[in-house]
Order: C-alpha cells, then sequence, then structure tokens
C-alpha cells in the first residue's frame, strides 16, 4: 500500500512532527510504503530524518514555507498518482483549499486529514473551511474531539468517518527514571533540596511563555528554592531572558536550547508547566504524565489529554499567587510513580496507537 504522509517540517521541536515520528517509527514499511512530504529541517533544530529513513521511511522535504510547501506539493500530485492513501497533517485554515487540490490530483486516493489544534474564535473563514474539508475528505482524525471539531466542524465526532488519534508516546523511552533525574539535575547544578519546574516546546506566542516567566516569578517569590529549566528555543526568548532579568531571576532561570533526550529532562522536573494560550492536544502533556511528572496547565488547553491525577488546570486569569500556590501543592518532589497502566488504557501508548492507524489504512485501502 502507498501513503503519502503530509506533515510540517523534520524538526523536533514541533509536538506535531513529533508525533508524526513516534507514529511512522512503530508504522510497518515493509507493508505500507510510506512517503512523508514535510518542510526541510529549521536550522535551530535537529532532523528527525536520519531516524526515519533508517526506518525505510522515503523522505520527500521542500523549502519550510507554506506557500513553497503548497506549490511543492501540486507538482509532485502531478506526477505521482497511485497514492491509495494521503494522510494530511493539518492544523489550518488553508489546509482545506489544499485538500480539495489532492482531490483533483490525485482522485483514486482516500485522503485522510489530521487536525492537530483548537485555536479559537471560530471564524466564518473557519466555518466556511469545514465544509469545504467535508467535501473533499474521506475520513477525519482529531487528536481530541475539541481539534476535531474546530477544524472540520462542530458535529463532525458524530460521524462514522471520524475517530480520535490520541498523541500516544513510547513508554519505552517516556518512563520514571531516577538515574536519568539525578544525571540531568546534576549536569545543571541543580541540588537535591532545590525545586525545579521545567518547560519543554516552542518560544512561541502559542505556548504563551511570557506568561510562564510570570507564573514562575510569583512560585519563586513564595519559595526560594524554585528554580526553572526551559528545553526548547524560539522567538519570544529574548523577552523571557530581559524578564529574568527585571525580576532577578537570572541565576535561576535555565536555558537549555534544543534537547533530543526529552525524557532525561522530564524526569528530571518536579513540576511541568503548560500555560498555553492554545493547544490542539499536546504531545509534551502525555510525555510529562509518562514520566510521572507533576503538571500545571491552562485552561486553554484541552482536558482529553489528562488521563491520571497528575494533570490540573488554571485559567491564565486566575491570579499569579494561585498558580504558585497550585505549583507547590502539587510538585511534590522525589523520585515519579509510574503511570503507565492508567495511560495504556486510555490508548496513549504508541504501538497499540501504531496498530490502530494500520487498521484504519487497510480498511480504507480495501475501498480504494
Amino acid at each position: 500500500m502507498r501513503i503519502l504522509m503530509i506533515s510540517n517540517h523534520l524538526g523536533v521541536q514541533s509536538g506535531v512532527q513529533r508525533y508524526v515520528q513516534n507514529l511512522l517509527l512503530n508504522l510497518d514499511t515493509a507493508k505500507y510504503h510510506i512517503d512523508l512530504f514535510v518542510g526541510q529541517c529549521p536550522a535551530d533544530q535537529a532532523s528527525t530524518a536520519p531516524v526515519l529513513e533508517a526506518h525505510g521511511v522515503h523522505i520527500i522535504a521542500v523549502p519550510d514555507n507554506k506557500k513553497d510547501r503548497i506549490r511543492a506539493l501540486a507538482a509532485h500530485l502531478r506526477t505521482h498518482k497511485d497514492y491509495d492513501i494521503i494522510h494530511y497533517h493539518t492544523a489550518s485554515k488553508i489546509g482545506a483549499p489544499v485538500c480539495g487540490m489532492m482531490r483533483l490530483l490525485c482522485p483514486r486516493a482516500k485522503i485522510v486529514v489530521h487536525s492537530h489544534i483548537v485555536y479559537p474564535p471560530l471564524t466564518l473563514t473557519w466555518r466556511a473551511a469545514h465544509g469545504v474539508y467535508q467535501l473533499f475528505a474521506d475520513y477525519f482524525l482529531g487528536c481530541g474531539v475539541a481539534a476535531g471539531r474546530f477544524v472540520f466542524g462542530d458535529h463532525i465526532d458524530e460521524k462514522p468517518n471520524f475517530s480520535v488519534a490520541c498523541n500516544a508516546v513510547d513508554a519505552g523511552r517516556f518512563h520514571p527514571d531516577a538515574a536519568a533525574r539525578a544525571a540531568t539535575r546534576a549536569n545543571y547544578g541543580i541540588a537535591d533540596t532545590d525545586r525545579l519546574a521545567g518547560f519543554v516546546g516552542r518560544l512561541n506566542h502559542q505556548k504563551n511563555p511570557l506568561f510562564l516567566m510570570e507564573v514562575f516569578a510569583a512560585m519563586a517569590a513564595q519559595d526560594v528554592r524554585w528554580k526553572l529549566l526551559l528545553v526548547g528555543t524560539g522567538e519570544k526568548e529574548p523577552e523571557m531572558r530581559a524578564a529574568a532579568e527585571a525580576h532577578g531571576l537570572t541565576d535561576r532561570v535555565i536555558f537549555a536550547g534544543v534537547q533530543s533526550d526529552v525524557p532525561a529532562f522530564m524526569n528530571a522536573f518536579d513540576l511541568f508547566l503548560l500555560p498555553s494560550n492554545f493547544e490542539g492536544s499536546p504531545v509534551t502533556l502525555v510525555e510529562a504524565q509518562g514520566c510521572g511528572v507533576p503538571c500545571l496547565a491552562s485552561t486553554n488547553v484541552p482536558d482529553e489529554g489528562s488521563v491520571t491525577e497528575l494533570v490540573h488546570f488554571l485559567p491564565l486569569a486566575a491570579p499569579l499567587t494561585e498558580w504558585a500556590a497550585k505549583a507547590d501543592e502539587i510538585a511534590v518532589g522525589g523520585d515519579h510513580a509510574d503511570h503507565w497502566q492508567t495511560l495504556a488504557a486510555a490508548g496513549y501508548e504508541l504501538k497499540t496507537a501504531a496498530r490502530r492507524m494500520e487498521q484504519l489504512y487497510d480498511k480504507l485501502g480495501d475501498r480504494a
């Protein structure tokens, strides 16, 4: 079976790309011939390409620019019309006409569109996109029901051609690891008596990192043992550094940059902070739970990925002192407990999720 998978880019910071990598590494590439059409890796990130290619995925990397990617996709489909399935990961309105283009250029393929975002407000142009997606796509996936409804329509989850594809993670990587916790904390000078809050992701508007810095300042004012470790880079980093300096916290905030061994950092944290402005169903929230880390997120983060008692939510409008008090309450410190029995039962174990995706491909492929 020939599958074209379309994603954003090859960088490691994107939650969508991490999900795509996780999925592809657990699909049977002897049975499924997979082409990954994707933007080139950003210069500030490591590429996921080597490990994917080693697994048998053929990568078609094009300039990491929306307009250039669409032109390149059209050119590719004009000469490659033999795909059985096109699996399109989308988080935008522009994906709707792209879906129509794919239907025109590759009429025999079954088109699977996969939503990864909830980004209010729901405008008239989004509602128009709902109709276009439903006109041209064959099957709809969402990282959660909320993400499916936002991108594809209010009642998409009531249709038989919709299902949730959990942002599952690898239990073999994301699990409590006391040795990794101790080593990572030692590498960054974090004492056993220190309390370490952490963040993993892009330092951009979506993740609300300047508010995160305000939350941390309130936490630090309440307890001098708190430190903050940030894994990732982004356009808000200079402002975050300035905010840390303004609060007198430069010696307590660590900018670790992009890191490949995310599980080691998750294990080092006593608390994972995710005060996002908007999300679909963040992979990092599942990764943190897999490592047994207490999580404090904004209510703008859909609660579908909150499947253990580790996750707590507060509105962005809540006083910073309330965020600090909740952080103090839930971050118990010490080695983390294993919660994989609960996560696996909720469908967040990666190999099981990959088998379910293969079953969907087989069902759709039989109808081609």
